[in-house]
């Protein structure tokens, strides 16, 4: 009887990259498995916020999320982009941001999101629980494009977050927020 060399035992033969000895490996990818699953989405907004002004996101998840990138890139001013936790919201979030899917590949499951965003309320208090500080300077003649994000995994329960943008120069504050998670199983 034949050994069959490409079938380890207790191990899936999807996990190896040949039958052929001497040259098979076992895969590894540098994705995640919530990526090839759909549980990985993204949203942007661009901003334009006048000085001293804040514009407020308010981000609703229904489960457990894994943010893997939060961040802004700045072209104009000065501001802070703050994730909070608790605190009092006013007014109306009425301008949904876009959700979309990380994969988009046509083999990629459809799976719906279990956040929204949406901008257009105010929001005060709460804890801050991530800051980013960017520069960009003005007038626009002498700004500088700066980017900051936060790249650790930080992980949050199902509940009501809200990302306050504010603009703290006497210049606007003008550029682009980035947000990207996994939705748990």
């Amino acid at each position: 009887m034949a050994a069959d060399w490409y079938t380890l035992p207790g191990t899936p033969s999807d996990m190896l990259t040949s039958e052929r000895q001497g040259t098979r490996r076992l895969k590894t990818d540098v994705g995640s498995t919530a990526f090839y699953e759909g549980r990985e989405f993204y949203t942007f907004r661009q901003f334009d916020i006048a000085p001293d002004a804040t514009e407020v996101i308010k981000v609703v998840a229904t489960g457990d999320t894994i943010v893997q990138t939060f961040g802004a890139v700045l072209i104009l001013g000065e501001c802070s982009v703050e994730l909070v936790v608790g605190g009092t919201e006013g007014g109306t979030f009425s301008t949904p941001l876009p959700i979309l899917p990380a994969n988009g590949m046509s083999e990629a499951p459809s799976v719906s999101a279990s956040v929204t965003m949406a901008a257009g309320g105010t929001h005060t208090g709460g804890t801050i629980v991530d800051v980013l500080l960017l520069n960009a300077g003005s007038p626009a003649t002498q700004a500088v494009e700066t980017s900051a994000s936060e790249d650790l995994p930080l992980g949050f329960p199902a509940g009501t977050y809200y990302i306050r943008i504010n603009s703290i120069n006497t210049a606007d504050a003008e550029g682009l927020f980035r947000a990207r998670w996994e939705q748990r199983a």
